[in-house]
């Protein structure tokens, strides 16, 4: 599964991820991952999404309307953003541009974006 790859999880170090809308990819994640190392949040509906700043070091969105801004916020510096393919809209790209992410990617209709530490708010 490609977003096992795509978490880049550095290996020994603790992560804490979360799964949004998708539990197919939380049950895959919660089976393949060493639990001691990583902390796996599901959350199936946008509105229970944390409003704590910087609890995430990977979020992984499979739900189309969210405030990408609120995600931004929630991840730790130097996190990442994993889009799944079913939500998929080239226009998405830009928009997370426009939120201050960086280091926008695109690998098989995910889409991958940083938060980085000193850039945007």
């Amino acid at each position: 599964m490609l977003v096992s790859e795509l978490l880049l999880l550095e290996e020994g170090l603790y992560s804490n991820i979360a799964v949004i809308g998708d539990k197919k990819v939380y049950k895959y994640l919660k089976q393949t991952l060493n639990t001691e190392l990583v902390d796996i949040d599901f959350i199936e509906d946008f509105k229970d999404y944390t409003r704590n700043p910087r609890v995430y070091h990977r979020v992984i969105n499979g739900l189309e309307n969210v405030d990408y801004s609120k995600i931004y916020n929630s991840i730790h510096h130097q996190g990442w953003l994993i889009t799944l393919p079913k939500i998929y809209k080239y226009e998405l790209i830009q928009h997370l541009d426009e939120k201050n992410f960086v280091a926008i990617n695109e690998t098989d209709k995910h889409i991958t974006a940083k938060r980085m530490h000193g850039w945007g708010s």
